[in-house]
C-alpha cells in the first residue's frame, strides 16, 4: 500500500513536471501544489470522469491513462486509479510514458 505522500515524493523527485494534482473519484481536492486559483484539479476531474462515463457506449474497458496536448506543445497527463486521479503538468521535453513508469507502482498501490 502506498500512501499520498509516498506519491507525491516520487512526483518531487522527478523533472519536467509543473504541477501536480490529485482528486478523489468523488471530486474532493486532495493535493494541489499549484498557485491559487488555477484550475487543473477541475479540468482533470472533468476530462476523467467524462472519459469513465463515455467509455460503456464506446466499448472501453479504460482509460488508465490518458495524454492531452496542449497547443505550446506542454503535456497533462491524467492517471485514472481505483479511488483517485492524478493530473500532471508536464513540460514539452518530457516523455509521459517515462513519467507513467516510475509512478505506476506507487499509483497503483495508492490507498486513501
Amino acid at each position: 500500500m502506498s500512501s499520498l505522500k509516498e506519491l507525491e515524493q516520487v512526483v518531487n523527485d522527478l523533472t519536467g513536471i509543473r504541477k501536480m494534482v490529485a482528486v478523489a473519484r468523488d471530486g474532493t481536492l486532495l493535493t494541489h501544489n499549484n498557485e491559487r486559483g488555477d484550475k487543473l484539479g477541475d479540468y482533470v476531474a472533468f476530462v476523467a470522469l467524462t472519459a469513465e462515463q463515455l467509455k460503456a457506449h464506446l466499448g472501453f474497458n479504460g482509460p488508465y491513462h490518458m495524454i492531452l496536448e496542449q497547443t505550446s506543445g506542454d503535456r497533462i497527463l491524467t492517471l485514472l486509479g481505483e479511488q483517485i486521479i492524478l493530473g500532471l503538468d508536464l513540460d514539452a521535453h518530457v516523455s509521459p510514458a517515462i513519467i507513467l513508469d516510475r509512478l505506476n507502482p506507487v499509483f497503483e498501490q495508492l490507498t486513501i
